[in-house]
């Protein structure tokens, strides 16, 4: 009979213990992990003195996005607040073993950053009146009919050469496509012409009069005679104007040819 009180007392005691023993454990406080003031919820492992959380805790605590795949783990994070973590939570750094290698976080795909942007050039333009001189009564008239040709670059024709010019290119009669042009226009019954969407860069804009014959021998003389040898300027009087088309802007390449000289 004391045999039997004796064995129902120690399992009275060894239960107690273990009851004890549960209780203390409920009552230790546990360690939380903090980054930039957010806790990371989730169980901290304690490993040789280190500590170490999830990824896929701090994927959920941070709202996060974790993915699987080729042998790595990506771990994309919104913006945290910079706000610094209280004396009494200390934040508990929660590097990986030694032994494990390091989860690597690539970096964002192309699509989510940011595009970079730029002024978009605007093409330009050349417009103008084209006028000739008829006489001291009559005074300018509209050169109705000039043929207007654009040309990359600085360009001239001598005037002893023969000027030959279709829609698409002008040269001499030895080159007739010497120099591709650009652009092509003809001036309206008023002498005006206009030549849009022209890229920005430098240009010359070669007029052909359909009004005034001959070489004037310098273009701000309006009445001087040229060289009599001028086969350039025998069907129309060729002028060469260059001009720099900027972004956005438009040239007034208006031009007065003087007057025809037989």
């Amino acid at each position: 009979m004391r045999s039997i009180y004796f064995v129902f007392a120690l399992v009275l005691l060894t239960l107690s213990a273990t009851a004890q023993d549960k209780k203390d454990m409920a009552t230790e406080p546990s360690t939380s992990v903090l980054i930039n003031g957010q806790r990371i919820h989730g169980e901290v492992l304690e490993i040789d003195g280190k500590h170490f959380v999830a990824v896929e805790d701090m994927a959920q605590s941070l709202r996060g996005a974790i993915n699987y795949g080729d042998g790595q783990i990506e771990l994309t994070l919104s913006k945290l607040p910079s706000t610094k973590a209280s004396p009494s939570q200390p934040s508990v750094a929660a590097p990986p073993p030694s032994s494990q290698p390091t989860p690597m976080i690539a970096p964002p795909a192309s699509s989510q950053l940011p595009l970079a942007t730029t002024s978009p050039i605007e093409a330009g333009g050349v417009t103008g009146i084209l006028t000739y001189f008829v006489d001291f009564h009559v005074g300018s008239k509209p050169d109705t009919g000039t043929k207007i040709w654009l040309v990359k670059g600085y360009i001239e024709i001598p005037a002893d050469q023969d000027f030959v010019g279709t829609s698409t290119a002008l040269g001499t009669s030895g080159n007739p496509e010497q120099y591709n042009a650009i652009k092509y226009s003809i001036a309206d019954e008023k002498g005006n012409f206009e030549l849009p969407d022209i890229p920005p860069g430098q240009y010359t804009l070669v007029m052909q009069s359909a009004h005034t014959k001959g070489t004037l021998r310098e273009k701000r003389n309006l009445f001087g005679r040229g060289n009599d040898h001028s086969p350039r300027d025998n069907s129309g009087r060729v002028e060469f104007l260059k001009v720099l088309v900027k972004s956005g802007e438009i040239v007034d390449a208006s031009k007065n040819f003087g007057p025809t000289i037989e």
